[in-house]
């Protein structure tokens, strides 16, 4: 793997956002959708992909895929704080190579994968998932399992 092209790749990713962000935006509100970068645009975020992607080739989805995930991560650094990062440190990483947000929770080395969370919705289509994917990063909830306790 060439590091540096990678590298140079997720310096692309990051230089074209703000204009993918707002032709993003000035999309949907030729379409009757009023984006904001904040949590109370996730639902129309959600709604806006699925009008755009109904009748769209896989191609289609998968470029749309990285822009709605592009303003995902928006929405979490612009709410919570946090940046854009690269991991390329630990091959069996699951987000290894692939653009995260961290620094958005003090859960130390938490990463965001907002183009996941996007995918993942484009497959189930279950609304209020992008909702539960942030929250469960920034406000995590504990999980009772004394009840699976062998006795």
């Amino acid at each position: 793997m060439d590091f540096a092209a990678e590298r140079e790749q997720f310096d692309r990713f990051i230089f074209v956002m703000e204009n993918q962000l707002e032709a993003l935006e000035e999309k949907a509100e030729s379409l009757g959708f009023t984006l904001t970068r904040d949590m109370s645009s996730l639902e129309k975020l959600e709604e806006f992909f699925e009008m755009l992607t109904t009748n769209s080739s896989r191609e289609e989805k998968n470029g749309l895929s990285v822009t709605f995930g592009r303003y995902l991560g928006e929405i979490v650094i612009e709410t919570f704080g946090g940046k854009w990062h690269l991991p390329l440190d630990d091959k069996k990483n699951i987000n290894f190579n692939t653009p995260v947000v961290v620094g958005h929770t003090n859960i130390e080395e938490l990463e965001f994968p907002a183009l996941g969370v996007i995918h993942a919705f484009s497959l189930r289509k279950k609304t209020g998932l992008l909702r539960g994917a942030v929250m469960s990063q920034v406000e995590p909830k504990a999980v009772d399992i004394d009840h699976l306790e062998e006795k």
